[in-house]
């Protein structure tokens, strides 16, 4: 086995029991860190971050990859691109190109040194005939949620902040408060009856607008929509119930202190790392994008 072809793994210090979806927050947070320190998108180090992602948060890509790691038959940079981009592997050269792994320095976390040290090899420009991928703008990227940091990210997608989701969630309460009481106030009836049609109410303002409308009328406004990840489709009923059971505990007694702490909770793995995604988000595979992003 030649071993100076790249391990996606060791070279990027990434644990391999990881699922694809925490390899690409891990590899997405490198970007990210590198961008924030100046490093261009045509830096071998971004275009080498961006092709591992490319492969490794794609389940298929990552299985084919891992099948010739397992047999003993790494593959070249230019194949890694190539599956990153297209999904399959091509055949090796005669001679493959030889890349060096570089010890681990702990610089910032990255496995090629320090962000601001320039590349030393200039036998491989990643960028060479290059097929955009998921980093770098392409709408060929399997993974859509590459890029947690607003709108300055590979496909242009802006999520809103924790902040932002939790004011346009206090809107759609009200909303839907006012909603509920001019519908009570339509049909009457003792306690239990406002009980039934507030509930009815609540629940079909989040489900309705989410799964018919693409979004609530407080994110609708704000210019955002709720969408799934992969297809950028609306969501399904279920799957819309799924994302907000936590607000519609709220509807049952006691269940108020239910909603306020399942909010903080979520409202805490709204950031960056998370790719601006609670687990409320990834329970129903959606999103909340700007609309036209």
């Amino acid at each position: 086995m030649n071993t100076n072809l790249p391990n996606l793994y060791s070279a990027f210090d990434l644990d391999r029991t990881d699922d694809t979806d925490a390899l690409g927050v891990v590899l997405s947070a490198r970007d990210l860190r590198l961008e924030q320190m100046g490093i261009t998108p045509d830096d071998p180090r971004r275009a080498q971050t961006v092709m591992a992602f490319s492969v490794l948060n794609d389940p298929i890509k990552r299985a084919l990859y891992d099948e010739k790691l397992d047999t003993g038959t790494p593959l070249t940079w230019d194949q890694i691109h190539h599956l990153g981009n297209f999904g399959t592997i091509p055949e090796a050269p005669p001679q493959q190109q030889q890349w060096q792994q570089p010890q681990p320095q702990n610089d910032f976390g990255y496995s090629f040194g320090a962000p601001n040290t320039a590349f030393a090899s200039n036998t491989y420009n990643p960028f060479d005939n290059q097929v955009q991928s998921s980093m770098s703008g392409s709408h060929f990227a399997s993974h859509s949620a590459m890029a947690p940091y607003g709108a300055n990210n590979a496909m242009n997608v802006q999520r809103p902040t924790a902040g932002a989701r939790l004011g346009m969630a206090w809107l759609d309460l009200i909303l839907a408060g006012i909603a509920a009481i001019i519908v009570a106030g339509i049909f009457g009836g003792n306690e239990f009856s406002v009980w039934i049609i507030t509930a009815i109410v609540s629940i079909a303002y989040v489900v309705g607008f989410e799964s018919v409308m693409g979004a609530t009328p407080a994110k609708k406004f704000f210019g955002y929509e709720v969408r799934d990840v992969n297809t950028h489709s609306r969501l399904s009923a279920g799957a819309v119930a799924k994302r907000n059971w936590w607000k519609f505990a709220n509807l049952i007694p006691g269940g108020t202190l239910v909603t306020l702490i399942m909010a903080g909770y979520y409202g805490n793995q709204i950031k960056e790392e998370n790719m601006m995604r609670g687990g409320h988000d990834k329970m129903a595979n959606a999103e909340v994008v700007k609309k036209n992003s």
